[in-house]
């Protein structure tokens, strides 16, 4: 009778630390956007948004590229992405880290969705064509605080390789996904589609969000005996050693 709250005492542990930080990031974005970028966007930082973003207009390189991550890093196709790949791990080992790259997503969009309903923010006037400066095919008209891409997408990256970063104990999955993150971010600005505090606060609660997302998916994986690396020796205690001799043996 005691074996259902064993096994369900690392998925309760994992779901209130997921819970908590999502609470916690969440009143830091609506903090900041209520007092740096004020509730309608007419806050203390609008002369820092104008300057950076100007000049990035002036020096935007790579737009066909920045174009290309606009749409997959739509939060429709950037969630059916999610919904493949978590399914394509999972039917390869079902392990609750196969579970990050979809945590990531729900948590990173959803974290846009709360914060942009109290904090109304109209986009630069660059993010629709064909206003001066806009980019042909560029209209989103959402609102603008935070970036979704830079949120939900930086979410993905940390929280997909970050647990390869912790199964294999190797940096090089963190740096890939701090590179990747923000590019990303970056090419927001580069389209003209964001101010920078935007994808700045975005930057930042999509690192938290998928770090944590990391953490919890390998102590989870750990929780319920499963390898987090699955090139991982087995490792075998003295006690469980079988002797190579035999009980007729002298001394």
């Amino acid at each position: 009778m005691t074996r259902p709250k064993i096994i369900s005492a690392p998925l309760g542990r994992a779901v209130a630390v997921l819970a908590l930080t999502g609470a916690v990031l969440l009143a830091v974005g609506l903090t900041v956007g209520l007092t740096l970028i004020g509730r309608h966007g007419n806050g203390p930082v609008r002369g820092l948004d104008r300057h950076v973003g100007n000049w990035f207009l002036d020096h935007r390189y790579l737009i066909g590229l920045a174009k290309a991550i606009a749409t997959v890093g739509d939060a429709a196709l950037l969630g059916v992405v999610c919904v493949v790949l978590t399914l394509a791990l999972l039917a390869w080992r079902r392990t609750p880290i196969m579970l990050a790259p979809l945590a990531g997503y729900l948590g990173g969009e959803g974290l846009v969705y709360l914060t942009r309903a109290v904090v109304h923010r109209d986009r630069p006037p660059t993010a629709d064509y064909p206003a001066p400066g806009a980019l042909a095919g560029i209209h989103e008209t959402s609102w603008s605080f935070p970036s979704g891409h830079a949120t939900a997408v930086t979410a993905v990256l940390f929280a997909g390789l970050g647990v390869v970063a912790l199964s294999r104990r190797a940096l090089w999955p963190w740096l890939v996904a701090a590179a990747g993150s923000l590019y990303v971010a970056a090419s927001r600005l580069d389209l003209g589609v964001h101010w920078f505090t935007d994808v700045a606060t975005g930057w930042v609660l999509g690192t938290v969000w998928g770090v944590t997302v990391a953490l919890v998916a390998v102590r989870l994986a750990v929780g319920y005996g499963v390898a987090a690396n699955r090139y991982e020796r087995p490792r075998h205690s003295s006690s469980t050693a079988v002797s190579t001799r035999g009980p007729a043996d002298g001394p």
